[in-house]
């Protein structure tokens, strides 16, 4: 059975430039022919213009709104795909996503938050056979995703995702561990870990205490550390500045690896510190992969992007629009197809 998606349709928004684009052609032509009217007849005048065609420039601009419309289609990433067996193993996953405000430091590109939901999206692909499920978490926590299994829309509600989700600021690690465990199936006797990430920036010691009591109950705690060591500052949405405290200075964040690492060995699981973006993602995977057991097969649905082929026609589009010129050229003339 075949299947079509678009992975990002949030920017089908950007179709809305094509009515403007037509807009600003009418208005340009409308002051073009003013022009033209005040030298004189506007019949004569292109008369005496021979190389003139106004179909070239007809066509010109719907090669230009079709090349558009192919750019957003691409942004969209339509994807086509299939659904193949797979086998399900016996574990469940839930990861707790900071969402204060030091996730907005730019220290990792585009910035901590964002890379932090690129990650989560990439587990959520990698384990459709899993019962998986995702918390955020800042000075409160809350579900955003119920743990299930052949999840495969995760990327709809992290796109919703930001700083404001949760209104009480902080990063308050122990209420995210505790959400997590609550949402596990007590009656399962499966492996079961909370995969935490976050820049660390967590001020209460109990955690470390909070993650020991819960591996004893047989729930394994790793932490993804998402930052650098070094301190930078936190861009303000609203002012477009910096995070400034109420003594006027800039406020700086960085890593606490040392906290994570701790929580990690308390909760007998792995710190894992992001770099390189695959190398990160098979590095948690290969943990992940190392717990529970096969006992099953599921269908899940595989799917291959189709934006590198719309790119690459856009392009050849844009190239072959550079040879029709809006005036008609006396070498190319005996090819041209318009008059």
């Amino acid at each position: 059975m075949n299947l079509f998606q678009f992975k990002n349709p949030e920017y089908f928004w950007l179709l809305l430039i094509i009515p403007l684009v037509i807009l600003l052609y009418l208005v340009s032509q409308y002051y073009k022919k003013k022009k033209l009217k005040k030298l004189g007849d506007i019949n004569l005048i292109l008369k005496l213009s021979p190389n003139y065609s106004k179909y070239r420039i007809i066509f010109k601009f719907i090669v230009l709104l079709f090349v558009i419309f192919l750019f957003v289609l691409a942004l969209a990433r339509p994807q086509t795909g299939s659904k193949v067996k797979a086998e399900t193993t016996s574990r469940e996953i839930i990861i707790a996503l900071d969402v204060s405000n030091s996730m907005l430091a730019e220290d990792i590109k585009p910035n901590r938050l964002e890379r932090a939901k690129q990650i989560v999206s990439k587990l959520f692909e990698n384990n459709q056979t899993d019962r998986i499920g995702l918390v955020v978490f800042a000075g409160d926590a809350f579900v955003q995703i119920p743990i299930t299994s052949g999840y495969s829309s995760a990327d709809v509600f992290l796109s919703s995702i930001n700083t404001e989700t949760i209104p009480i600021q902080g990063t308050n690690i122990t209420k995210a561990i505790e959400m997590s465990v609550a949402m596990f199936d007590k009656t399962e006797e499966n492996e079961k870990l909370v995969l935490i990430l976050t820049d660390g920036e967590n001020h209460e010691q109990k955690v470390i205490k909070v993650a020991k009591e819960v591996h004893k109950t047989g729930i394994i705690i790793s932490t993804v550390g998402i930052g650098k060591k070094n301190a930078v500052p936190i861009p303000d949405l609203q002012t477009h500045e910096y995070k400034k405290d109420k003594l006027g200075k800039i406020v700086l964040t960085k890593l606490n690896n040392v906290m994570l690492t701790q929580i990690a060995n308390a909760g007998g699981g792995q710190y894992f510190e992001i770099g390189n973006f695959i190398s990160d993602i098979n590095k948690i995977q290969k943990q992940i992969d190392s717990l529970g057991k096969t006992n099953g097969k599921t269908e899940i649905e595989e799917y291959v992007d189709l934006f590198p082929y719309l790119v690459v026609f856009a392009l050849i589009i844009v190239v072959l629009e550079f040879i029709f010129l809006e005036k008609r050229n006396k070498k190319l003339s005996n090819l041209s197809i318009f008059k």
